[in-house]
Order: structure tokens, then sequence, then C-alpha cells
């Protein structure tokens, strides 16, 4: 089969497109041909091996897996004999855990667990299904699990245009509340397409020093602070942030034991229940996927820079 391999930490350049063999069904998996899989700011850092630690889950001086990619949407080939929820030509769609070593989505084929996918939506094409496991169960899991979102509140999504932003304004409507997205002056009119009520241009206001708060802010881009957000927060309101380390996890125990407000880094989760419970929003029409460039496999290394740039608006497609 056709797969994208690297031996080593790097620039795009590592990437080799190749030839290499099939893998085999085990017990426990199923055999999924892909039809396209998604890009992911966490591919580049996998890629080049930064920040070091990313390879605590990579391998320290080389990679453990070879092949990169994780989220995809593709028809199962072939099922292990274990395999109850699935069959043969099911379409599909789902994740590859980082811990998983046998090979991710950059290649015609994929052994993944069952647990990991679900059946794709039905008012997806590949390529939009493609974009969903990583960045809207992301978006879903800060809204609802971290940020405890409720109708009526007000939410502001910082990096609205994003991967996870694009699904999160989305996801945020359809609990009933009240959106405001913080983007770049391009991408207004695209944020405000998808259902955000407010728009803010970070280039000419800074949302800190509104006369406004909102019951919930969501740094999908990691580019501010607590210390700089809580003064838009109402009196118990919650920011959540996908950055994530040790130094934020004590400055979120400082701030629940000194203050009404919270602060929350989040990691997201491997979850089937969050596959499915998107499945059913896309398939109401209540989310769908924005996608902003499209790539054939062999020139993947193209689509790594264009995501490391960190612009893209929505999601970066592989196709196969």
């Amino acid at each position: 089969m056709k797969a994208v391999v690297y031996e080593k930490y790097g620039s795009p350049e590592v990437l080799e497109f190749r030839e290499i063999e099939k893998p085999t069904v085990m017990e426990d998996d199923v055999l999924v041909k892909i039809h396209a899989a998604s890009m992911n700011p966490m591919d580049v850092h996998f890629r080049s091996g930064t920040p070091f630690m990313a390879r605590l889950m990579t391998g320290l001086l080389k990679p453990k897996s070879k092949i990169l990619g994780f989220d995809f949407a593709g028809k199962i080939e072939s099922v292990g004999e274990n395999v109850e929820q699935f069959k043969k030509d099911d379409d599909v769609f789902g994740l590859v855990p980082p811990e998983r070593v046998d090979g991710g989505a950059n290649a015609e084929y994929v052994c993944v667990s069952e647990k990991d996918i679900a059946l794709k939506p039905v008012n997806m094409t590949y390529e939009q299904a493609a974009a969903v496991p990583v960045a809207a169960p992301m978006a879903l899991q800060g809204l609802r699990d971290k940020g405890n979102i409720k109708p009526g509140q007000r939410v502001l999504i910082n990096g609205a245009s994003g991967g996870i932003g694009t699904f999160a304004v989305q996801i945020a409507k359809s609990f009933g509340v009240e959106v405001t997205g913080v983007c770049s002056t391009r991408n207004l009119e695209l944020v405000k397409s998808i259902g955000a009520d407010e728009v803010i241009d970070y280039t000419k206001e800074d949302f800190t020093k509104k006369d406004q708060s909102y019951n919930l802010i969501f740094d999908v881009v990691a580019k501010n602070s607590f210390s700089k957000c809580k003064n838009a927060l109402t009196p118990e309101g919650i920011y959540v942030t996908t950055a994530y380390g040790p130094k934020l996890l004590l400055q979120k125990y400082w701030t629940s034991m000194t203050s009404s407000k919270k602060m929350i880094p989040m990691w997201g989760k491997r979850s089937k229940e969050d596959l499915i419970f998107l499945r059913d929003l896309i398939e109401a029409g209540k989310i769908t996927s924005v996608i902003d460039r499209v790539y054939p496999l062999n020139e993947i290394a193209e689509a790594h820079r264009y995501v490391g740039k960190g612009h893209a608006r929505g999601k970066v497609i592989i196709t196969l």
C-alpha cells in the first residue's frame, strides 16, 4: 500500500511517500481502507519532535510509529474475529490513538480498534467526516465537560476560525447559548456564517478590555492567560484553555481555592460516545466541517508546511 513514512524528526522533508506492506487485521481490530484523513497541529509537533515533551508519546530519539495521521474516514475492508459492532463495507470515521505504533492514517489502510471508530454521518462526504474525530470532540469536551455550558449563557470562543474553533462555535450554538467568536479580519464572515452571534476582530479589539462579561471563555488557540481573561468572566465564570502542563495545573488548583472563577487547562480524551453524540448533531444539521484546503497524500509535506504556519481556516484534509 501507499503511505507516508518518517524515520526521524525534522522538517517536512523527512516525510517519504513509499510503497509498504499492507497491515494485517488482528482479532480485535478492523482494517479500514482510508478515503480521507485530516491534518492537526499534533501531526506537526510529532513530525518535528517539538516541543520535546511531545517525544514522551512518540519516542525520545526517533519515532516509534513511522506513519503519522490521527483522524480519518473510510470503508471497512475486513474485521477481526472478536469484532461485533462493525462489518465489511461499513463507512466509518474515527481516530488512531497516538500510542498506537503500528501505523497512522497517512496511508491507504489502517488497523484500529472498534472502540475508536463510529459509523460515518450519512450526510457527510469522507473528506468532511475525516475533519471531525480530533477537533470536534476537543471542542465538545472543552465546552460541555470542562466549561459546564448551559442554555442562555454568554460564551466566547477565542480562535473561532480554526479547526477546533469552527466546531466549538457550532457546538456551543447547539447548546442554546449566545456565542462570540474571536478571529482575524479575514475570517469574520466565516465565523458569522457558522452561527456566531457576534465576532471580534482581535487585530482591532482586545476582548479582555471590552465592557462585556462571559460565563465561559474557551481559548482554543491558547494565546491568552487566565490572569488576562479573568476580568472578562462573570463572577462564577470559567476559563478553559487547550494549553496544558504542570504549571497550568497548579494554577488551576490555586484559582479554585482563591476565586469563585475557574481556570481549567484541558487535554482531549478518546471517546466513542462523543463521536456518536457528534454524529447525531451532524445528521441533525447542527454542525458541519469547515474545510480550508485539500491535499493528495503524495503532497502531504505541503500540508505540513501550511498547517505549521498556524493560519488554517477550519481543517486541512488529505485525500487518498
